[in-house]
């Protein structure tokens, strides 16, 4: 029996969505809903926790899979193996950021200029102690905060290590960023026990084959190029990355080309420079890498 854990919160419905366009849609009685099915070989239920939570819940068998932050993984000290790590978070396909903030007027310029004692407020006071006293050897006053750190200072607290995906909140709560602190994603996860277990490993392994595959899909496009063969030679020069010939017949060869999507416009005139007659671009669904 195999279960998997999902996040609630900010990486909700940004899951969901990646979930989907993986072809394991969750399906669950309404938005509310806290238990949910995935109609794929292997998986027997899906509950929705906290991020916070999930580390645990995963590392003492309750569920065999599931999926948080970096962050909460660390915070929690929770002894996991890591199945795939995929960059996304609420608003970025880039993960999220745990960084160390002061007020706009604070006169340090890095951590170093902190003074020793300083008062530092964070949902992540594992993580805060571990910055403070392992990787900086500066004495640091944590309190732990349940939400809207910001607020925290200046009263309770001289700093802050709080996550940020823009930046925004900070700078309109008066603070700016003095260092990052972490890099974090989302990393699919399994429990030790679980992941002895063949059967648990081999959804696993699909699971995040499929996920990879739609994280793929969203930066990539399928690029279809007729070219007349007396240019194919210059046509075929300037294809990169991985393509394959559909048809050459005696007058016309057609090539298709999988590009990133960022760059499509730049290879499409390429293209078309060393003599392609029709390039046409397709979205991709699915992009399997073996």
């Amino acid at each position: 029996m195999v279960t998997l854990a999902l996040p609630t919160g900010s990486l909700h419905e940004s899951t969901l969505r990646l979930f989907a366009a993986a072809g394991l849609t969750v399906r669950r009685a309404s938005s509310r809903a806290l238990r949910a099915d995935i109609d794929f070989p292997g998986i027997d239920g899906v509950v929705f926790g906290k991020p916070r939570e999930i580390p645990g819940f995963v590392a003492d068998g309750t569920f065999s899979l599931g999926l948080t932050g970096t962050d909460w993984i660390e915070e929690s000290g929770a002894k996991l193996e890591v199945v795939h790590e995929i960059g996304y978070s609420k608003t970025t396909s880039t993960g999220w950021r745990v960084v160390l903030a002061v007020p706009a007027d604070d006169p340090a310029s890095s951590p170093a200029d902190l003074p020793a004692g300083v008062r530092v407020a964070s949902e992540y006071p594992a993580i805060a102690r571990r910055y403070f006293g392992e990787e900086l050897g500066l004495e640091a006053r944590v309190l732990h905060s349940y939400g809207s750190t910001e607020a925290k200072v200046p009263d309770l607290a001289d700093a802050v290590l709080e996550v940020v995906e823009t930046g925004a909140s900070l700078r309109h709560n008066g603070l700016r960023e003095l260092a990052t602190v972490r890099r974090c994603g989302v990393q699919l996860v399994a429990g030790a026990l679980a992941w002895a277990d063949p059967v648990v490993r081999g959804v696993a392994e699909k699971i995040a084959m499929l996920l990879r595959a739609a994280r793929a899909a969203e930066e990539n496009v399928l690029l279809t190029v007729v070219t007349p063969v007396s240019r194919w030679s210059a046509v075929r020069a300037g294809l990169s990355g991985t393509w394959w010939v559909l048809d050459s017949g005696p007058d016309v060869a057609v090539a298709q080309v999988t590009c990133a999507r960022e760059r499509a416009a730049e290879v499409v005139v390429r293209l078309t420079g060393a003599g392609a007659v029709q390039v046409v671009e397709t979205p991709v669904s699915k992009l399997v890498v073996a």
